[in-house]
C-alpha cells in the first residue's frame, strides 16, 4: 500500500477468513463476485455519482478495506485516501443497434474480473453511456466485504448522496453506531468461551448420521475438475398456488420458508430416493438494529436437516420442518466454516461439504427492482454472472403480489431441460401438497408423466457414473 495513508487494523470474521481462504487458492476467480446491474433512464450528472460514492466510500468502512496477512494473520485493513472506483465507457460513437450488445459483452467482462484482497477497494463501479439520456451501470463487490443485503444499503446512500449533490442540499444520514469490523470482534469474543462448545455439541448431536452427499442423477458424471459453470432458469408460482402455501403455513403456525423449504426436501428426496436431505440456507445475522444500515459481510450459511424415513404425511413433515428450522435459528452463531472444522465431515472431491443445495426464500426483495431520484429512474437487470458454486440453488422471490423463482444449476451437471422439468415437479408437488396435506410424502403427485423426473431420455447408467 502507498506511504502516506493511514492503516486502521481489525480482525476478519470468521465467515470472512473461511472466504480468504477459499479466494487464496484459486486467486484468478471471480466466483465471490457479488454483482448488480441496473439501466439508469434521464439526465445522468457524472461528477454528482463521483461525489457520491467518495461520500458513501467514507462513511462505510469496508468500502476502504482491503484484506491482508499482519504477521501471518489475515486481517482487515481500513485504508485512507482510497480513489473512487469509477470508470465511464462511452458507446454513442457505435451506431445504436450495435450499443446494446456492446454493453453487455462491458457488464460480462466486468463482473467476471477478480480482485486483489490486498488492494482497497475491493468494489468497483462501471458506467456506460448508450444514449443521451440512457446508461448502464454496474457494481461490483467481493462477497469478503459485502453481502445481498449490503448491496441495497450502498444503492440507497448513493441514491440519497447523488440527488444531495445535484440539488446542493445535505442528507440527513444518522451516524453509524457500528461498522462491519466491531461486528467482526464482537463475534470472535462471543464465540471464544462456553458458548462455542454448546453450539458445537447441538449441531453435532443435529447432524449425525447425515449422509455425506445429496447424490442427485445427473445428465452428465461430475467432471474430474469442477468448472463451477452454471446458469439460471426462472418461473413464477401462480397466485392461487402462493396463496395456499401461506394459508397451509399458518394454520401449521410455519411460514412460508418452511413450507416452502419442507416441498424442496421432499422433492430432493423423490429425486435421489434418499430419505435424509441436507440444505444449506443463508442467514443474515444482523440480530441487532445498528447492524441494519452498515456495510458488510454478515450472511453465513445454516444446514437445515429433512428427515423422511418414516414417510410422514406432508403435514406431519412440515410440522417437523418448523420445529428443527427455528432450533436451527437459534443456534445460528456458529459460522459454517467452524461447523465444517469441528465435525470433519466426510470429504467428496468438488463437492460442497454437508450439502450440495441451496434454498433461499426472500421474504423482503433482496434489491429493489426500480429506485428514482433526482429525476433519474433505475432499473434493475438481471444477473449476468454465468456461475454456480452448489450444484442448484433456488431462490424463491416473495413480493406483496407474488412469489417468483430462480433455479440455478451447475451445467457440468444439468441441461436446462432438467432444471425446467424439476421447476414444474415442485409447483405440482406443492399444489397436492396444499390440496391433501394428509398425504403421504411418498405418494405426493410430481403432475404429468413422465414420473422419472428425467424423462424418457435419461441415462440410467449416468446414475452410477
Amino acid at each position: 500500500m502507498p506511504d502516506g495513508q493511514s492503516h486502521q487494523l481489525a480482525p476478519l470474521s470468521l465467515t470472512q477468513e473461511q472466504l480468504w481462504f477459499l479466494t487464496r487458492l484459486d486467486p484468478g476467480s471471480a466466483f465471490y463476485n457479488t454483482t448488480a446491474t441496473w439501466t439508469l433512464t434521464g439526465p445522468l450528472d457524472t461528477g454528482a455519482l463521483h461525489t457520491a460514492l467518495a461520500r458513501t466510500m467514507d462513511r462505510q468502512h469496508m468500502l476502504r478495506t482491503a484484506v491482508t496477512e499482519v504477521d501471518g494473520v489475515p486481517s482487515q485493513v481500513l485504508v485512507d485516501d482510497v480513489p473512487v472506483p469509477l470508470a465511464v465507457s462511452d458507446l454513442t460513437g457505435l451506431p445504436e443497434p450495435e450499443r446494446a450488445a456492446a454493453a453487455d459483452r462491458l457488464v460480462s467482462e466486468e463482473v467476471h474480473v477478480p480482485f486483489d484482497l490486498a488492494a482497497a477497494p475491493l468494489f468497483r463501479v462501471r458506467l456506460i453511456r448508450t444514449g443521451a439520456d440512457e446508461h448502464v451501470m454496474v457494481f461490483v463487490m467481493h462477497h469478503i466485504i459485502a453481502d445481498g443485503w449490503s448491496l441495497q444499503v450502498l444503492i440507497q446512500e448513493v441514491a440519497d448522496l447523488y440527488a444531495a449533490a445535484v440539488t446542493g442540499t445535505e442528507v440527513e444520514h444518522a451516524p453509524l453506531e457500528r461498522q462491519f469490523a466491531d461486528y467482526a470482534v464482537r463475534q470472535r469474543e462471543r464465540l471464544a468461551g462456553p458458548r462455542r462448545d454448546k453450539l458445537v455439541s447441538y449441531w453435532g448431536e443435529r447432524l449425525a448420521g447425515s449422509p455425506a452427499a445429496l447424490d442427485l442423477p445427473t445428465d452428465r458424471p461430475r467432471p474430474a475438475e469442477a468448472t463451477f459453470r452454471g446458469d439460471r432458469y426462472a418461473f413464477t408460482v401462480p397466485q392461487d398456488l402462493h396463496l395456499e402455501l401461506t394459508a397451509l403455513g399458518r394454520a401449521a403456525g410455519a411460514s412460508l420458508f418452511m413450507t416452502c423449504l419442507a416441498g424442496f426436501g421432499v422433492l430432493l428426496s423423490r429425486w435421489s430416493g434418499q430419505s435424509d436431505v441436507l440444505l444449506g440456507t443463508p442467514v443474515g445475522n444482523r440480530d441487532r438494529p445498528e447492524w441494519s444500515p452498515v456495510v458488510g459481510y454478515f450472511a453465513d450459511t445454516l444446514v437445515m436437516r429433512t428427515e423422511l424415513a418414516d414417510d410422514p404425511t406432508f403435514a406431519e413433515l412440515l410440522t417437523r420442518v418448523r420445529r428443527s428450522s427455528l432450533d436451527a435459528f437459534v443456534h445460528r452463531d456458529l459460522p459454517f466454516r467452524v461447523l465444517v472444522e469441528e465435525l470433519k465431515p466426510e470429504r467428496v472431491p468438488h463437492r460442497n461439504p454437508l450439502f450440495q443445495v441451496m434454498f433461499i426464500l426472500q421474504n423482503i426483495p433482496p434489491r429493489r427492482r426500480n429506485v428514482e431520484f433526482a429525476g433519474l429512474v433505475m432499473a434493475l437487470r438481471e444477473d449476468v454472472r454465468t456461475t454456480s458454486i452448489f450444484d442448484l440453488r433456488l431462490d424463491l422471490f416473495q413480493s406483496e403480489h407474488e412469489l417468483r423463482g430462480q433455479l440455478e444449476y451447475n451445467t457440468d451437471l444439468f441441461d436446462r431441460s432438467t432444471a425446467e422439468r424439476l421447476a414444474g415437479q415442485y409447483l405440482a408437488l406443492l399444489a397436492d401438497a396444499c390440496a391433501e396435506p394428509g398425504t403421504r410424502v411418498s405418494a405426493l403427485s410430481l403432475g404429468a408423466p413422465p414420473a422419472d423426473p428425467f424423462g424418457s431420455g435419461f441415462n440410467d447408467d449416468l446414475e452410477e457414473a
